[in-house]
């Protein structure tokens, strides 16, 4: 993975398996476009056709794998700058008070940098915990057929 800077512009709002699966959409702070884009209006203005694009890959990806379209809250729309960061600061206080919790977890909490958390801890810990794991060997490189299958849907 890789942390960027980036400009926030919208969000939508995805149902996946009954729980909601929020999609940020943004743009690469250093990206020549993002001084054009500021809201999730822009983007309709600028890049027609994106947003209609973007709603309905995450409709359909599932669908080759057998699986059912994906649905939307709010119909489908794809909900206001405002809105997004406001959904942004709600799932980052979920995540501290995880992080800060006490008691078991099906997840590690440990980290490095959540200094009030009671799983924080220093960087060579976090070296010898990793350093414990089993080392893995590399995967034999096979692709799977499938990949090479088209799927066309109307």
């Amino acid at each position: 993975g890789e942390v960027k800077q980036v400009k926030i512009l919208g969000v939508m709002a995805m149902i996946d398996e009954g729980e909601t699966d929020w999609k940020i959409i943004a743009i690469d702070a250093s990206d020549p476009l993002a001084e054009k884009l500021n809201d999730i209006n822009d983007v309709d203005k600028v890049l027609p056709g994106f947003l209609k694009a973007t709603r309905d890959w995450f409709r359909l990806y599932k669908v080759p794998q057998g699986k059912p379209e994906n649905v939307f809250a709010y119909n489908g729309e794809f909900m206001q700058k405002e809105f997004a960061e406001k959904i942004i600061a709600e799932t980052h206080q979920f995540w501290q008070d995880l992080i800060k919790s006490e008691g078991e977890s099906t997840i590690s909490k440990t980290n490095t940098q959540v200094k009030d958390s009671p799983h924080c801890v220093s960087t060579e810990e976090a070296t010898a915990i990793i350093e414990k794991q089993p080392k893995s060997e590399p995967a034999e490189a096979s692709i799977d057929r499938a990949v090479e299958k088209w799927h066309f849907i109307k």
